[in-house]
């Protein structure tokens, strides 16, 4: 999701845009996606994620190394090796996988890419943002790996 705002300027136009989460965290939600549709307790290889899910595999594999220390994947080194899960797809929100990969003040920036904005000194969005916010972490929060599988299978019939 992202937030596209244009201003002008000397006659230029100034993009200012604001994402709700890194390009990195788009490829490890796509990855789980694929490697949570695998069956329970089963390995697989960055190799297989990154090409099913389209993905570039260097940046991947540095991103299930970071899995593994948030505890989300075993990794299993050597031949016949991998990586698995180590939760139910149905116990692993949305919100869950932002955080781990982003950090847990992911969402604590201005939205608007201000540096001092906070509740002594808000930006003209800064409480819009506040409650939308709060309403996105609740929902990303209830949204399960295993609810983007079913989507995902939906997609493909």
């Amino acid at each position: 999701m992202r937030l596209e705002m244009s201003q002008k300027r000397s006659g230029k136009i100034i993009k200012y845009m604001f994402r709700l989460y890194s390009k990195g965290c788009e490829y490890t939600i796509r990855a789980l996606v694929y490697a949570s549709s695998q069956k329970p307790n089963q390995r697989f290889s960055p190799k297989d994620v990154c090409k099913k899910a389209n993905i570039p595999e260097s940046y991947t594999r540095k991103i299930f190394q970071n899995l593994v220390k948030e505890g989300l994947f075993d990794a299993v080194p050597g031949p016949g090796g991998g990586y698995r899960l180590t939760k139910h797809p149905k116990d692993v929100s949305v919100l869950s996988i932002i955080e781990a990969i982003d950090g847990d003040d992911t969402f604590d920036q201005c939205v608007m890419g201000l540096t001092n904005c906070d509740e002594a000194s808000p930006c003209p969005l800064h409480n819009r943002w506040k409650t939308m916010k709060q309403i996105l972490k609740e929902g990303l929060e209830k949204e399960t790996l295993e609810d983007l599988m079913v989507l995902e299978q939906l997609k493909k019939e």
